[in-house]
């Protein structure tokens, strides 16, 4: 009789500690982390290239709203190593020189505009690109629908309504 109470209690307290720890049985711990509302922008290399300024408008409802489209800010450079690019780890015989930036433009693509009301519904948006002399590179419009963002998975609460559009070489804009 003994042996079977010195049993029951360990599997009494793993089975308490299994019905409270959460992990099992498919549950998700939320965290704080959000997604803003806005726009991600990816633009095709050789266009960026060209680009000195970028503006975004985003029209619905009667009223439009003009932020500038800016690149994600990096001081590290572009390349395999580097954790802000990739997953990968630099090698110890990689030289300073081996990892300097090809392109000496401080933002990394695609960029991202902030408009924090955002709707999920259809919006009208016009892009328009300028080049180092103010001359206009890109000016195009396209209409998209902003769908709801879950920066923690879908059984928490959701972030910013949030669309994404790519620029070909081209100029085109392809909703993604």
């Amino acid at each position: 009789m003994r042996h079977t109470v010195g049993m029951a209690v360990p599997l009494a307290a793993l089975a308490l500690l299994t019905a409270c720890g959460g992990s099992a049985g498919g549950t998700h711990p939320c965290t704080l982390t959000d997604a803003p509302a806005g726009i991600q922008v990816d633009v095709h290399p050789d266009l960026e290239k060209r680009m000195a300024d970028a503006t975004l408008t985003a029209c619905w409802d009667g009223t439009c709203r003009k932020r500038p489209l800016r690149g994600t800010w990096s001081e590290e450079p572009a390349t395999p190593g580097n954790p802000v690019i990739t997953t990968e780890s630099a090698t110890a015989t990689e030289t300073p020189a081996a990892r300097t930036r090809p392109n000496p433009a401080p933002y990394l693509w695609p960029g991202f505009a902030v408009v924090r009301d955002l709707p999920r519904k259809p919006i009208h948006v016009t892009l328009v690109f300028k080049n180092q002399r103010g001359a206009t590179v890109l000016d195009r419009q396209i209409t998209i629908t902003p769908q709801l963002t879950y920066p923690n998975g879908r059984n928490c609460s959701p972030g910013g309504h949030q669309a994404r559009l790519k620029v070909t070489a081209e100029g085109s804009l392809i909703p993604r």
